[in-house]
C-alpha cells in the first residue's frame, strides 16, 4: 500500500508542476465564468437560458446543468491526463526501470491511476469555482441571482464530475495501459461521445427516455430527465438528488468501469514484450555468403530525376501518407462507429411527432452532415497530429530531415493526404445514406444532390479545417497541445455567436446556413456560401480575397 501511495504522490506532484495542468484549469474556469455571466445578462447578445428567465443562474438546477455540460466538454482533458499517466512511460522508454523495481503491478497501476484522478479533481474544481466567479462579473442582473448555497455547487460536483473522472478516466487509463498508445484512448473518447449523441437521438421518441438516460456515459441526459418536470420554484430551491434514473446511470457506468479496471489489473503484463528472435543464419552470417556491393541501385538511379524535381515526388508522398492513414485499424473503428451511429439515429430521422416520413435526399443530407460532422472534425484533428508527428514518434525525424528535399514538400504531401480523408468519408456517407433509403423503401435517390451537398459544399469546409489543423500542428511543437488548441477552436466557433461574434468574418471557415427546397434548390444561399469559402481559401492580400470581402460586406453575411 505504501508503494501505491508513493507512486500516486509522485504522479500528482509531477502533474501539478506542469503548465498544461493549470492551462486546463484556467480554460474551464473561464468557460464556467463566461457561461454564468452570459446567463446573468452581463454579456450583450449572449443567449444562455435554463428553461425560463425566472430560474436563478446560481440555482441548484442551473448549476447542475452548467456542471454537467462543461464536464462533458472536459472529455478530451480526462483522456489526455489519464492516458498519459501510464502511456508516457512507454513513450519515453523508461518502463524497464519500473518493471525491474521492487513493486508489483497493482501498486504501479493503482498509483498512476490515483495520482491522475487527484489531478483531474483539481482541474475540474475550476468549473464550480468559475461559476461562483461569474456572479461577480460587472453588469450581471442581480434579479437573476438567488441566495448562495455551497451545497448547490458541491452536489453536482460530487454526483456528476467525480464519477465521470473515475468512470471515463478508468476506461481511458486501461486502454492506454493495454495498448501502450494514446491514439486508441482518443478513439475511445469518440466512441463515448457516440453514446451521448445516440442518447440524444433516442430522446426524439418519448418511449426511449429511460434507455437514452442509461446510454449516456456522462449522466447529462439522466440529469435532464430527472429534473424535466420540475416547477420554477423547485428548480430555484431544490438540490438535484442522486436518485431515480441518475442514480441507476451512475451505478451502471461505475460498475462497467470497475469491471474494466479489474480486467486491466489482471491482464496487464509487468514485463517488456519481446518483438521476436532472429534466426541463427541472421545472427551469424556465413562467411561464404556474397557481400552486396554498396552503390546506387537501379531504383535509386531511376529516381535521381525526381530528387532534382521535388514536385515529381509529391504524388508518391501523398499516396504514402494517405495509405498509412486509412489502413490504420483505428481509422476504421472511427469510421465504422460513425456509420453505426448514423444507422441508429436514422430510425427517428424526419419523424414529426411520432409520424414517420419518407427519407428524401435533402433530409438524408441533413442527417449525414449534422450527425457525422463531429466525427469528421475529430478525425481531421487526430490525423493531422499523427501525420505531423509520425517521423518523430518513430525516431526517424533526423533521417527524414536530412533528405535532399525542400521543407514545403513533406508538408504539402501530408496536407493533401489529409484532404483525401474527408473525400473517402464523404463517399462512405453517401453510400450509407443510399443504404438507409433502400432499407426504408425509398428509391428516388437524387445522386446529383448527394454530390452537390457532400462534395460541392461540405467537403470544401472540411478542407479548410484540414489546412488549419496542419498549420496548428506544424507551428505548435507539442502534439497534445496542438489537439487542445483545435478543440478550443471548435468550442470557440460553437459559442462565438452567443458572445456577440455573429458575423462569419470573425469565424475562420464558417459559412452561413443554407436551405434546400424542391422548388428553388439552394436558391440565393449558395452565393453566400461560395463567397465565404473563397474568402477563407484565398491568400491574404490577394485580389480574390479583397473581392470576396467586398461582396460579403455588401451582402452583409
Amino acid at each position: 500500500m505504501s508503494s501505491l501511495l508513493e507512486i500516486a504522490a509522485f504522479e500528482f506532484r509531477t502533474r501539478v508542476k506542469r503548465i498544461s495542468t493549470w492551462v486546463y484549469f484556467l480554460v474551464f474556469f473561464a468557460l464556467a465564468m463566461l457561461w454564468t455571466a452570459a446567463a446573468g445578462g452581463a454579456i450583450p447578445n449572449a443567449i444562455v437560458a435554463f428553461g425560463s428567465g425566472k430560474v436563478w443562474v446560481n440555482s441548484p438546477y442551473a448549476i447542475a446543468q452548467t456542471v454537467a455540460f462543461l464536464g462533458m466538454a472536459a472529455l478530451t482533458v480526462i483522456a489526455a491526463v489519464m492516458g498519459r499517466a501510464i502511456q508516457q512511460d512507454f513513450e519515453y522508454r523508461v518502463e524497464p526501470f519500473f518493471f525491474a523495481a521492487p513493486i508489483n503491478r497493482r501498486d504501479y497501476l493503482g498509483g498512476r491511476f490515483v495520482g491522475a484522478v487527484a489531478v483531474l479533481v483539481i482541474i475540474l474544481s475550476s468549473i464550480p469555482l468559475g461559476g461562483i466567479a461569474g456572479l461577480l462579473v460587472p453588469g450581471i442582473d442581480v434579479d437573476r441571482i438567488g441566495p448562495m448555497r455551497a451545497a448547490a455547487y458541491a452536489a453536482p460536483y460530487a454526483t456528476m464530475l467525480i464519477p465521470n473522472v473515475v468512470v471515463l478516466g478508468g476506461l481511458f487509463f486501461c486502454i492506454a495501459a493495454m495498448t501502450r498508445r494514446m491514439l486508441p484512448v482518443y478513439i475511445a473518447s469518440v466512441v463515448l461521445l457516440i453514446g451521448y449523441l445516440a442518447a440524444r437521438g433516442l430522446l426524439r421518441d418519448l418511449d426511449n427516455k429511460t434507455l437514452a438516460a442509461m446510454l449516456d456515459p456522462f449522466g447529462v441526459t439522466a440529469n435532464a430527465n430527472l429534473t424535466e418536470y420540475w416547477s420554477i420554484s423547485e428548480r430555484n430551491t431544490r438540490l438535484v438528488p442522486l436518485a431515480g434514473v441518475l442514480l441507476w446511470n451512475r451505478l451502471l457506468w461505475m460498475s462497467i468501469a470497475g469491471v474494466v479496471l479489474a480486467i486491466c489489473s489482471y491482464r496487464f503484463t509487468f514485463t517488456q514484450p519481446v518483438s521476436g528472435v532472429r534466426s541463427k543464419q541472421e545472427a551469424e552470417p556465413s562467411a561464404a555468403a556474397p557481400v552486396a556491393r554498396l552503390g546506387p541501385t537501379a531504383s535509386m538511379r531511376a529516381s535521381a530525376g525526381e530528387w532534382r524535381d521535388p514536385l515529381r515526388l509529391l504524388p508518391r508522398m501523398i499516396w504514402l501518407n494517405f495509405r498509412e492513414t486509412v489502413k490504420n485499424v483505428y481509422f476504421g473503428v472511427i469510421a465504422f462507429s460513425g456509420m453505426a451511429f448514423l444507422i441508429v439515429t436514422s430510425s427517428t430521422a424526419g419523424d414529426i411527432f411520432g409520424t414517420s416520413t419518407w427519407p428524401v435526399t435533402w433530409q438524408m443530407l441533413d442527417l449525414l452532415s449534422g450527425t457525422f460532422s463531429v466525427f469528421m472534425l475529430v478525425i481531421i484533428t487526430f490525423y493531422a497530429g499523427e501525420l505531423t508527428w509520425r517521423e518523430r514518434e518513430h525516431r526517424l525525424d533526423q533521417i527524414h530531415d536530412a533528405l535532399p528535399i525542400p521543407t514545403w514538400l513533406p508538408f504539402l504531401g501530408k496536407l493533401f493526404a489529409l484532404m483525401l480523408v474527408p473525400v473517402v468519408l464523404q463517399a462512405l456517407l453517401m453510400l450509407c445514406g443510399l443504404g438507409i433509403q433502400v432499407a426504408k423503401g425509398y428509391h428516388n435517390y437524387e445522386f446529383g444532390l448527394y454530390f452537390k451537398g457532400l462534395f460541392g459544399i461540405e467537403l470544401i469546409d472540411y478542407w479548410l479545417v484540414c489546412v488549419l489543423a496542419m498549420t496548428v500542428h506544424s507551428l505548435v511543437n507539442q502534439k497534445y497541445l496542438g489537439h487542445f488548441i483545435m478543440i478550443v477552436y471548435f468550442i470557440a466557433m460553437s459559442f462565438a455567436s452567443l458572445f456577440g461574434f455573429e458575423h462569419n468574418l470573425f469565424k475562420y471557415g464558417a459559412t452561413p446556413p443554407y436551405i434546400y427546397s424542391d422548388m428553388n434548390g439552394f436558391g440565393h444561399f449558395l452565393l453566400r456560401v461560395r463567397a465565404l469559402q473563397a474568402y477563407w481559401a484565398a491568400a491574404d492580400g490577394s485580389p480574390t480575397r479583397k473581392l470576396c470581402e467586398q461582396l460579403i460586406t455588401k451582402l452583409d453575411f
